[in-house]
């Protein structure tokens, strides 16, 4: 008995002495389009605090053990569209379930991609930006110098622009309705 007394009395100390460590805890799911470059599919992030074991069901009929430090971040890629709620329950000591509804629907005529690469000529700040996507769109290009040009056009679709002088630009893609889509990355142009 005096060394169980002893071992409980050395594991009080412990804890009382790590300040009251905080609880490995799940909080919640987050979801956002994982990037073309990495494969597409969904980006699952798992939010809370310190390092838990937990098993993630998709939703989907596919389920996956994971141990990780929180966040975790996981792509998964659903076969169909529909909707999925997705679980994630932890062993213990790890505390807290999460869960959170995804919905994927497909896109019908919009964009969703816009690609910027150098432009045709040499020696001129000339690129090539292409706005990929389904359906015919009209689509406002805003180059970020203050020149913006309208296509109206079956997807994908590319146009040249030159700048005046080299520097870094922000493009964006709008579609009108009924289509969807608003897009934007910076370029350097050398």
């Amino acid at each position: 008995m005096r060394n169980l007394t002893i071992a409980f009395a050395l594991t009080l100390a412990a804890n009382l002495a790590a300040g009251g460590a905080q609880i490995p805890r799940i909080t919640r799911i987050e979801f956002s389009p994982a990037p073309e470059k990495d494969g597409g599919g969904m980006l699952i992030t798992l939010l809370g605090n310190g390092t838990c074991t937990y098993t993630l069901d998709y939703g989907d009929e596919k389920t996956e053990r994971r141990s990780a430090t929180l966040p975790d971040k996981v792509t998964h890629r659903y076969a169909t569209d529909g909707e999925y709620l997705v679980v994630a329950t932890p062993d213990p000591p790890c505390e807290g379930v999460a869960r959170a509804k995804i919905a994927l629907r497909p896109v019908e005529k919009g964009i969703w991609k816009l690609t910027v690469v150098p432009g045709p000529t040499a020696n001129a700040f000339e690129v090539a930006a292409t706005v990929e996507g389904r359906g015919a769109c009209a689509v406002t290009v805003d180059f970020g110098d203050g020149n913006v040009e309208k296509l109206d056009a079956q997807l994908p679709s590319t146009v040249n622009h030159t700048y005046e002088k080299a520097g870094t630009y922000e493009l964006r893609a709008t579609a009108a309705p009924p289509c969807t889509g608003d897009l934007r990355t910076k370029i350097d142009v050398r």
